[in-house]
């Protein structure tokens, strides 16, 4: 007979739990465990029942991972398992008789009328499954039986437990040993000397760098102190720095001359830092830069480094600049607009923008090709280059659109190169046909926004277009000019 389901978010929420963490624990597999099939025969010796097992419940999945007294299939939907109301509940059920039971109302699970079943939980409390007995005979247990099967729970859910544990070990091992991989890598790669010392001077750790500096193998001078591997004068020297930085309790940086094995003499920067191992005795960490080359490399560095400016100096204008004009581009123009919109509200200064748009340039790239309107692109940026002044900021807005940002610049002095603008583009020899520029003028009112200016002087163009072309108009001045 089906069970009814009481399928709500707080039990689907649980049964996606103990699905997550029977799968992390390797549980929900079909094999036997010795472990747990003992537990299972001595339930039901000592609650004097043919059959009992031990069952784990995921989202959809009843596993029978132990049982004693009958066969079959060691699976079955959950929503068909009666020891899904043990899990739910996390406490002792009894049913006495199936078929009296209103929850049931007949035999369960192949014929099943008495069922006893304690809950199995992980550490945190969890429900998993059950340990149960049953019979196909209605029946009860005594008080002290009742007591053995949730004893013999509460060590099935140790077993569960422990391997929750081992588990949990086992990752803080695992990463406790990526982290020391992670750390000796690192350690090996910067670009220094690193090594650790006890309080009598005695190196414990030093990463390939030293050994690479030195050419020892990892383990060579691993024990060793300064005395036994440099002259008296320095070795003591070294002790010395050493036991002022361990009493200090800071970190202590020291310079060294140091006469090598083969009498060449190198020169070295250590910053010393006093801390402490895992077991709290004190150990001194050391970062020693080997400087011999770098006095030797000061020259070349240095012109690398201007190489590298110069480079990034380029990056940087070529990031700035349109590829084609040769003009600021729209990033650029931004970033200047802002400032100078934020510029005008502190100075009270005067502050024009002019939106510029190559008439017809459509037809212009239609007729003569792609080619030619690059043409033109590029001459109508060198007259603008030639008609402003050089604190004016010219820049290609993007396609045929062009923009100029005129700091402490009024209406009439915005108009006067609107002028200039028109008069250049006419006197220009133009390869294929005369070319002309309609432009929008707009002057920065109090509390406009960067966005304002551009889009005003946008209205602006848009009727100097509509005015029939080759013109100005100004958004906000009192003359408007053609």
């Amino acid at each position: 007979m089906p069970i009814p389901q009481t399928d709500t978010p707080s039990l689907q929420h649980a049964a996606l739990r103990r699905g997550e963490i029977l799968r992390q624990l390797g549980l929900m597999e079909e094999v036997d465990e010795r472990e747990f099939d003992e537990l299972v025969e001595l339930a039901a010796a000592l609650c004097g029942k043919a059959l009992s097992a031990m069952t784990l419940l995921d989202e959809e999945t009843q596993l029978i991972k132990a049982r004693m007294g009958f066969q079959g299939a060691r699976t079955m939907p959950v929503r068909e398992s009666i020891c899904q109301y043990t899990v739910q509940s996390n406490q002792l059920l009894v049913v006495e008789d199936t078929v009296a039971d209103a929850r049931f109302g007949g035999p369960v699970g192949g014929g099943i009328r008495f069922y006893a079943g304690t809950p199995l939980t992980t550490m945190d409390g969890t429900a998993v499954g059950a340990l149960c007995v049953m019979d196909t005979t209605p029946s009860a247990l005594t008080p002290q039986q009742l007591r053995a099967l949730e004893v013999l729970g509460r060590q099935l859910s140790s077993r569960i437990q422990l391997r929750e544990r081992a588990r949990a070990m086992a990752d803080l091992l695992s990463e406790r040993e990526r982290a020391r991989e992670m750390f000796v890598t690192i350690l090996n790669n910067v670009p220094a000397q690193i090594y650790l010392k006890d309080e009598t001077g005695k190196l414990r750790f030093y990463n390939r760098k030293v050994a690479d500096r030195f050419s020892i193998d990892e383990n060579a001078w691993l024990g060793k102190t300064s005395r036994d591997l440099w002259d008296e004068p320095t070795a003591e020297r070294i002790l010395q720095e050493d036991q002022a930085a361990l009493e200090s309790g800071k970190p202590q940086e020291t310079f060294l001359d140091l006469k090598e094995a083969d009498g060449r003499v190198s020169y070295w920067r250590t910053t010393k830092a006093p801390c402490q191992d895992s077991n709290g005795k004190p150990v001194l960490a050391c970062c020693s830069i080997d400087l011999t080359e770098q006095r030797e490399r000061e020259r070349h560095l240095h012109e690398i480094q201007e190489e590298l400016e110069e480079a990034n100096r380029k990056l940087s204008s070529l990031a700035l600049t349109d590829a084609l004009t040769g003009l600021w581009n729209r990033r650029a123009f931004d970033s200047r607009l802002e400032t100078a919109v934020i510029s005008a509200q502190r100075s009270k200064q005067p502050l024009a923008l002019m939106l510029l748009d190559v008439d017809h340039f459509k037809s212009i790239n239609d007729r003569f090709g792609h080619s030619c309107g690059d043409d033109v692109l590029r001459n109508v940026a060198t007259i603008l280059n030639r008609t402003t002044r050089a604190d004016e900021a010219v820049c290609r807005f993007g396609g045929e659109e062009f923009v100029i940002l005129m700091p402490d610049t009024d209406a009439q002095g915005a108009m006067a190169l609107g002028r200039r603008i028109r008069e250049a583009m006419h006197a220009f020899h133009w390869e294929k046909e005369p070319v002309t520029i309609s432009m929008g003028i707009a002057i920065w009112s109090r509390n406009w926004t960067s966005d304002d200016m551009v889009d005003n002087a946008d209205a602006a163009l848009y009727r100097a277009k509509e005015g029939g072309r080759d013109r100005f108009i100004c958004y906000n001045c009192e003359t408007q000019v053609v």
